[in-house]
């Protein structure tokens, strides 16, 4: 008979197959024969523990969710990429986490939806300090910014293969993340116009259209 010990190992090794699968393949393509196999198990063993692969689905999502809002206690105010840090810095361990997580968000699921909004007031806060401080220039719009630098952060998982790809890398490697951190960083800091009129020029537009849309009812 199995004690409780080795249940919960088998628990554990069910579920980071599943995250292994699912991150790899999504959610329909996976299988709880797939994932049996996967973790040395039977797949009526799968469902013994689960009850079914939606909930096997839903404890790999509250897993990452739960590894994740751990690790951004840890970093403070700290924005998205630096919360990923300790993930990023030992890839070959944690990848089918970050792959899992990447597909949160690309599968449109619930779990992705309020892990992204967890995100955005994160970065809100992290922003609304910054100006606070003066350390960060304040935005017309602090709530889109904040919604733009999580999309940038979590771009890094969703796009993975063809950032490696364009930087010339096999995969998204320590090489790579270093790169695009210090160009992002780098961006954050300087910007990338000389002068102001691209922002006039997009502020102008977008007044006009709403004055637009206003005097037409639409």
């Amino acid at each position: 008979m199995r004690s409780r010990a080795d249940d919960s190992t088998t628990k554990a090794r069910i579920r980071d197959a599943a995250i292994l699968l699912i991150g790899r393949t999504g959610f329909a393509s996976t299988s709880a024969r797939a994932v049996a196999a996967h973790a040395g198990v039977s797949a009526g063993l799968v469902i013994h523990h689960f009850g079914s692969m939606r909930e096997l689905k839903t404890a790999c999502d509250d897993f990452i969710i739960t590894e994740i809002s751990h690790r951004k206690a840890g970093v403070g105010d700290g924005d998205v990429s630096a919360a990923l840090n300790e993930w990023y810095a030992d890839l070959e361990t944690y990848e089918p986490w970050l792959t899992y997580l990447g597909r949160l968000f690309t599968d449109d699921s619930e779990a992705g939806a309020h892990l992204f909004d967890r995100f955005v007031d994160l970065s809100l806060d992290m922003l609304a300090h910054g100006v606070a401080s003066g350390s960060v220039h304040p935005s017309d719009d602090e709530h889109a910014r904040a919604v733009l630098l999580v999309t940038h952060s979590l771009s890094m998982l969703t796009l993975h293969n063809h950032i490696a790809r364009s930087l010339n890398s096999a995969h998204l490697s320590l090489d790579s993340l270093s790169r695009m951190g210090k160009a992002a960083v780098e961006v954050y800091t300087h910007g990338v116009y000389t002068d102001t009129s691209a922002l006039d020029a997009t502020r102008q537009a977008a007044a006009t259209a709403t004055a637009t849309a206003t005097a037409t009812g639409s």
